[in-house]
């Protein structure tokens, strides 16, 4: 298993997942062997008002990046995240790249923290975890 930031990337059919600790110095790198079932729900808040004119306005007044994945197959590097005291950064990158329509979105979630890790044994089988962290800064573009 690599340990954090190796700078390995572990793909999926969908596309690819990088965690990393963001003290490492580095723009990628992985903590964690396999990863499937990753959700990425990002929360706007906003206040609505209306002004002495009658007009109303919408103003943000936060924003927040949750992630979770469900099936996480990893070493100690994962508690390793979760014990550490720097934050954590995750990579989502798509498949599909190059010229065109076709092209497929990058969320990057910085300075993140990790709320909650889950371990499962099962005989015979690598321990199992499942991860959710939250971040309140990210950036989205095409690739």
């Amino acid at each position: 298993m690599p340990g954090i930031a190796t700078g390995e990337v572990f793909a999926f059919p969908e596309g690819k997942l990088y965690l990393y600790a963001s003290a490492s110095g580095t723009t990628s790198g992985s903590g964690v062997g396999f990863a499937e079932g990753a959700q990425l729900t990002l929360t706007y808040g906003w206040m609505n008002y209306r002004d002495l004119s009658g007009q109303y306005h919408d103003l943000i007044t936060g924003q927040r990046a949750d992630l979770s994945i469900d099936h996480l197959y990893a070493d100690k590097v994962l508690m390793t995240l979760a014990n550490g005291t720097a934050s954590v950064n995750a990579k989502f990158e798509g498949l599909v790249t190059g010229a065109g329509l076709g092209k497929s979105a990058q969320h990057v979630l910085y300075s993140g923290v990790i709320d909650q890790v889950t371990l499962t044994q099962t005989e015979n089988d690598l321990f199992r975890g499942r991860i959710a962290m939250h971040a309140n800064t990210w950036s989205a573009f095409g690739q």
